[in-house]
């Protein structure tokens, strides 16, 4: 927030940054991504609209992540330990429509996407969620219990699915299944 202040923004910090932007458009956001549930609002942040400038911070920036993030939207990926300064070059930069890409991310984003699934395992939180779908829990109950709404938790379950290459709630309780994600 100092930073921003510093490089003359007045920047806010919305509790619920999709009602947030619904009042603010266009908008700027710099969005840190923290947990595995963070994917799913960065995707509903994207999806609710196309004026919205998303500059987002990460723990890790890799290739992997950097492609996920800019396919959700992102202008840059940055990671949560940079600099004031670089921070506000780089939010500087994207609001004037410039983004600074490494070669490696900027190659794999035009290379085409690989069809098969990738590696990456769901988190504890992610299998709890498949194993109460394979108990017959529906969407609007794990939502109330997880404290999403309806909506999010259809978004998340969606990005979850896809992660794992399945292409529908029957094929990855299948999939879960199959890799041992539903065991106690």
């Amino acid at each position: 927030m100092a930073t921003l202040r510093d490089a003359g923004f007045e920047p806010e910090a919305p509790d619920d940054p999709l009602a947030w932007l619904h009042d603010q458009q266009p908008a700027a956001l710099i969005f840190t991504l923290l947990s595995d549930s963070d994917w799913g609002l960065l995707e509903s942040l994207n999806s609710s609209t196309t004026d919205t400038l998303l500059v987002v911070l990460a723990e890790r920036v890799t290739v992997e992540t950097s492609v996920r993030a800019f396919r959700l939207g992102a202008a840059c990926i940055l990671p949560r330990s940079t600099s004031p300064a670089a921070l506000s070059e780089a939010f500087s930069a994207a609001l004037d429509g410039r983004s600074t890409i490494s070669l490696d991310v900027l190659r794999a984003l035009i290379s085409p996407e690989p069809s098969t699934p990738s590696d990456e395992h769901p988190s504890n939180q992610e299998r709890e969620w498949l194993r109460s779908l394979s108990r017959g829990v529906t969407v609007g109950q794990l939502a109330l219990e997880a404290g999403y709404s309806e909506r999010m938790m259809f978004r998340l379950l969606r990005n979850l699915y896809t992660r794992i290459g399945a292409v529908g709630r029957a094929d990855a309780l299948v999939t879960a299944q199959a890799k041992g994600w539903l065991g106690p």
